[in-house]
C-alpha cells in the first residue's frame, strides 16, 4: 500500500470540534483522493501522475473518487462520546444530509449501498466517514458540475461495487444534480444544521 499524503482539506474543521457540531461545504481542487485502506488497482495510476494530479489518502473508507471544483464536498465534525455507535450515526447523518438536498431543490435522493447517495438508480453522491474518540467525521462529496471524462479517465473499474451498480461503467453509473452548484451550496449553507444531528 502506498503511503499517499493524506487529505487535509478538512484537518482543522476536524481539530476544531469541541462541544457542538461545525460543517464546512467547498468546491475541492483537482486530485484523485483514495480510502483508508484503499489499494492501488483502483487507480489508473501512470495516467494521473502523467497529469501531475495529486493523489492523497483520506479517514474515512471506500474506494478512489476523483474531486474536481464541479463537485461540492460537505463535511461535518461532531462531538460524540466513546468510540462506537458508526453505523447509528451515518444513517443520522446520511439522513440528514438527504434532507437538506431536498430543502435545496433535490428531492427524491435515497441511500443505497455502503455510502452512495442515488437518484434514478445512478449515484449523484459517496460519502465516508471516520469515527474516534470522542469524535465523528462524515464527508460527502456531491456531483453537480463534474468533469466525467475524468473520472474515466483516472480511475478503473472498482474493485467491488454495490448491488445497485450491477457492473455498469462509470458514465452509466454516475449522474449530476439537477441544479447549479452557486445556488446548491448557498442553500446547503442555508438549510444544514449540524445542531442536535446526534
Amino acid at each position: 500500500m502506498n503511503d499517499y499524503p493524506l487529505y487535509d482539506s478538512d484537518e482543522e474543521l476536524i481539530a476544531s470540534v469541541t462541544d457542538s457540531a461545525k460543517l464546512q461545504i467547498y468546491r475541492p481542487e483537482l486530485s484523485v483522493v483514495i480510502g483508508r485502506g484503499g489499494k492501488d488497482i483502483e487507480l489508473n495510476r501512470d495516467v494521473i501522475e502523467a497529469d501531475k494530479v495529486p493523489i492523497y489518502r483520506r479517514r474515512g473508507g471506500g474506494c478512489a473518487v476523483v474531486l474536481d471544483p464541479g463537485n461540492l464536498v460537505v463535511s461535518l465534525v461532531a462531538p460524540m462520546p466513546g468510540v462506537g455507535g458508526v453505523t447509528t450515526a451515518f444513517r443520522k447523518i446520511t439522513d440528514w444530509m438527504i434532507d437538506g438536498l431536498a430543502k435545496s431543490g433535490c428531492p427524491d435522493i435515497t441511500w443505497d449501498g455502503t455510502s452512495d447517495l442515488v437518484m434514478n438508480n445512478k449515484k449523484i453522491g459517496g460519502s465516508c466517514i471516520w469515527r474516534t474518540k470522542g469524535l465523528v467525521y462524515y464527508s460527502t462529496t456531491l456531483l453537480v458540475e463534474p468533469d466525467f471524462s475524468l473520472i474515466e479517465k483516472y480511475l478503473p473499474h472498482p474493485p467491488r461495487e454495490p448491488e445497485y451498480r450491477a457492473g455498469r461503467k462509470h458514465s452509466e453509473f454516475l449522474d449530476r444534480l439537477p441544479v447549479k452548484i452557486v445556488d446548491l451550496r448557498n442553500d446547503l449553507e442555508m438549510f444544514l444544521d449540524g445542531k442536535g444531528i446526534l
